[in-house]
């Protein structure tokens, strides 16, 4: 098995040899990324975007549902880190289950573990292959670098693959010629403080070079949970360095490597609800580097080539985890044929982790290696000319002795002047993280502690959608994005509980449905007002209610409304004073943390080089998807200063 292994490893680098040797080069420079900010929406509508994803496709001409949020968008918000950015999305959910722990949800699902959608960071997979979930406390991601947050919501697994069973979130950071000069970030309040800086420059006449480090400090929040409040893990202790180098060749290629090291320290505790926390001081690291080539090779037509090696220490409760994952990939788009456009792509991970067995939490094994292969074409048909078109996608996963995983989908774009008309079905498979199948330890449910019983007939989790949408620029100043979308999941894990034996045996049987419809609204009323409502109904029809463990947040049969709005003022050319509110509720009254949540920020820029933010969180209380909420509201001063 492993020499078969290796005879396809060798075969598919091989391919990648060939591939790059023999196909054309084509002159033309166009860095279109970089131009985005100065465009309009109308402009947007005709840009070609190549994101690190992929993936050639015109920035609004998408036939999904999707946001992107800017740098600016994400500064106006007054996140700090990447979950909260997040938070003003129409459909996803994100709840502080601690000091250093973030739920993220979209369209549900939104457990620490056996979470259901897939995070990037420059096309670099985070979530963890093992646990289904990304470990936010050993990321670090300095929000300072952060380019755009591609959103995209719905499955897209004939693209990304099983881990985007319910939507992809891309997180796509600066470039080293975006990161010119010397730039300071101190942040200080009640919660904490941080200080970021990093210092590009131009190395050659075609490359430039970023560094940047940042150190933070957090001394715990309280939480309310289920009515009591409780503190949380305490003296929070984070500190990072990074770079990062782009070279630019005139004619056809692009390179990128980076790469970052960051650890962490933390007293933490484990608050009723909040399993899998111990209560002593855990460290913690991570680090990554990256390889980018990215070749033009006609006018729509281009390659790239991307490898990255991660490693992660974690601890969980009193297990150690030290993971492993070396990732590569190979994407071409070929120039269009007649009414076919075609993309296709390889794929392949390898991770290795290693487990220093707790008493409290284990594993069955001390090691665990897997190989993942996965595969991808797409073709988007012309129908009509510049109206209509038709793009068929399939994917092929295959993980470790599992058998292929197709992933199909078709999807319908119908463009008319400034309106879009969209239509997707999607059929999609996962196999449940080792983690559910695998760990021994104790789950607590409604007051009663259960042992986990292990079990490796878990069967693949499926999902058939139907997801349809509508887009319309009513002008420069107003545009309306509007999606439904119907999904019917089968084989989806959840426990079965025995209360004679006090055990929890995981099992493939909950099944159900969910649906519901997003509507958002970017509008510009006034010249110094922007406002960005969003409304979100969805209901969650299931055969068997999940049942409610922490980290897994299953479903949950009622119908939910999640209310959003932006309102940002550009009082004057120095001061900006946004707002963001939220509301979550159930229409039946079920158990879930609701309430008006509002979030301020004032900000003063004196010169085009500094700029001064207060930034208030959590003024009204918190809402979040879950039982958790901030106890009190917290301020933060932000400084940014350029020079």
């Amino acid at each position: 098995m492993i020499r078969l292994r290796l005879a396809v490893i060798a075969l598919l680098f091989s391919l990648l040899v060939i591939a790059t040797s023999i196909l054309p080069c084509f002159a033309g420079d166009t860095d279109v990324t970089s131009e985005l900010d100065s465009l309009d929406l109308e402009d947007l509508l005709q840009v070609e975007m190549v994101s690190p994803s992929e993936r050639k496709q015109s920035l609004e001409h998408i036939p999904g549902s999707y946001t992107i949020l800017t740098a600016e968008d994400i500064k106006s918000s007054g996140a700090k880190n990447i979950p909260e950015a997040l938070r003003t999305v129409p459909g996803v959910m994100v709840t502080r289950t601690d000091t250093a722990k973030w739920s993220i949800g979209i369209r549900g699902f939104s457990g620490v573990f056996n979470s259901k959608q897939l995070i990037l960071v420059d096309n670099r997979p985070i979530t963890s292959p093992y646990f289904d979930g990304v470990i936010w406390s050993t990321k670090d991601l300095a929000i300072e670098t952060v380019k755009r947050i591609e959103i995209i919501r719905g499955p897209w697994t004939s693209l990304w693959g099983s881990e985007s069973f319910n939507g992809v979130i891309n997180i796509i950071t600066k470039s080293a010629a975006e990161m010119q000069g010397t730039q300071s970030v101190t942040t200080a309040g009640t919660d904490g403080a941080s200080q970021f800086i990093r210092h590009g420059e131009k190395v050659t006449s075609k490359g430039t070079l970023a560094v940047y480090a940042k150190g933070g400090y957090e001394g715990g929040k309280s939480y309310k949970i289920r009515g009591r409040t409780e503190k949380g893990s305490t003296n929070w202790v984070t500190g990072s360095a990074g770079f990062r180098t782009d070279w630019l060749n005139t004619y056809t290629d692009q390179f990128s490597l980076q790469g970052q090291l960051s650890t962490s320290t933390i007293d933490e505790k484990s608050p009723p609800g909040n399993h899998f926390s111990s209560d002593n001081e855990k460290k913690e690291y991570s680090g990554y580097t990256q390889l980018l080539w990215d070749r033009k090779t006609g006018v729509n037509s281009g390659m790239q080539f991307r490898t990255s090696y991660t490693r992660d220490a974690i601890t969980l409760e009193d297990m150690d985890v030290e993971s492993n994952a070396v990732d590569a990939e190979f994407i071409y788009s070929a120039e269009k044929m007649g009414v076919h456009l075609l993309t296709f792509g390889l794929g392949g991970r390898y991770f290795w982790d290693s487990f220093s067995q707790g008493k409290k939490v284990s594993v069955i094994n001390d090691n665990i290696y897997r190989l993942d292969f996965s595969g991808f074409a797409k073709d988007k048909i012309t129908i009509i000319d510049e109206k209509l078109f038709l793009t068929l996608g399939l994917k092929l996963d295959y993980s470790g002795s599992n058998d292929l995983s197709p992933q199909p989908t078709a999807r319908l774009l119908y463009t008319e002047g400034d309106e879009e008309y969209w239509l997707a079905l999607s059929q999609a498979t996962r196999q449940p993280g080792n983690w559910i199948r695998e760990g021994n330890y104790k789950i607590k449910v409604r007051d009663t502690t259960y042992d986990v019983n292990i079990s490796s007939n878990l069967e693949p989790e499926q999902l058939s959608s139907i997801e349809a949408g509508y887009r319309k620029l009513f002008s420069k100043t107003l545009k309306l994005d509007w999606s439904l979308y119907f999904n019917n999941y089968d084989k989806l894990a959840t426990f079965e509980l025995d209360n004679d034996n006090n055990t929890a045996t995981p099992a493939s049987n909950l099944s159900g449905l969910t649906y519901g419809t997003e509507i958002a609204l970017d509008w510009s009323p006034l010249s110094f007002l922007t406002l960005r409502p969003s409304l979100d109904l969805s209901n969650q029809d299931f055969s068997r209610t999940g049942i409610n463990i922490p980290g897994f947040s299953p479903p949950i049969n009622s119908p939910i409304y999640s209310v959003k709005l932006q309102a940002l003022f550009n009082i004057s050319k120095e001061w900006e004073f946004d707002l963001f509110s939220s509301y979550l509720n159930t229409m039946d009254g079920k158990d879930l943390s609701t309430g008006f949540g509002l979030d301020a920020r004032l900000a003063w820029t004196p010169r085009n080089d500094l700029s001064i933010e207060l930034i208030g969180d959590s003024l009204l209380g918190g809402v979040n998807d879950g039982d958790f909420v901030p106890a009190e509201p917290s301020y933060t001063l932000r400084l940014t200063w350029d020079f």
